[in-house]
């Protein structure tokens, strides 16, 4: 039967899933030894979609809310950088606000960018780690790797990855609307002491 016209949003979803309830022939596929199962009837109304290799960064994460958040919005690229500001047709300049030197875009936001990119060296050295620094998704690919580790440096890593990208974004913001941004190592300083009091 179709949804009736003039139902609210809660209404809606209500009867859709009335439909989807009767398909699976009422009550008796979500009972078990008696019992009504709550977890079976969820598990059957919301299907799993495809699993996302960042979950366990984002959702084991002992970062702030705020930076999780933030984070969150990034490793699904929908940060409002400028050039997606772009496409959505507001006319703005498209020049990254800490750097002044290419286009702002995640992939350059995160860490080609020379000021963020400065500012992950110098956490990385922070945590007793001399490598260069990588393209914005193969950053993510390590981070998600350490926070599977259950190791103290990892989980540092993982806190210190999602805290930096958090004060980078701060950072782009502060420059395009007060036109400031910290010095590095100010940023750093920040970084590693939201890390230290996150791993008490």
């Amino acid at each position: 039967m179709p949804i009736p016209n003039g139902l609210t949003w809660s209404l809606r979803k209500i009867w859709h899933n009335r439909e989807v309830f009767l398909q699976a022939n009422g009550v008796d596929k979500f009972v078990q030894a008696g019992k009504f199962r709550i977890q079976k009837m969820y598990k059957f109304l919301h299907q799993v979609g495809a699993q996302v290799g960042w979950k366990r960064l984002i959702c084991n994460s002992h970062a702030s809310p705020k930076s999780t958040f933030i984070m969150w919005l990034a490793v699904q690229n929908i940060l409002a950088t400028k050039d997606r500001l772009i496409r959505w047709q507001l006319s703005i300049d498209g020049t990254c606000g800490p750097c002044q030197l290419e286009s702002e875009s995640l992939e350059h936001l995160f860490f080609s960018c020379s000021y963020s990119q400065e500012i992950w060296k110098q956490v990385l050295l922070s945590l007793g780690m001399t490598r260069t620094v990588l393209p914005w998704h193969e950053e993510v690919k390590i981070a998600v790797k350490k926070s599977r580790s259950k190791q103290k440096q990892a989980y540092k890593y993982s806190i210190a990855f999602i805290e930096s990208v958090y004060c980078v974004w701060l950072q782009r913001n502060s420059k395009v609307f007060r036109d400031h941004v910290d010095p590095v190592k100010t940023i750093v300083s920040n970084i590693m002491f939201n890390v230290e009091c996150r791993c008490q």
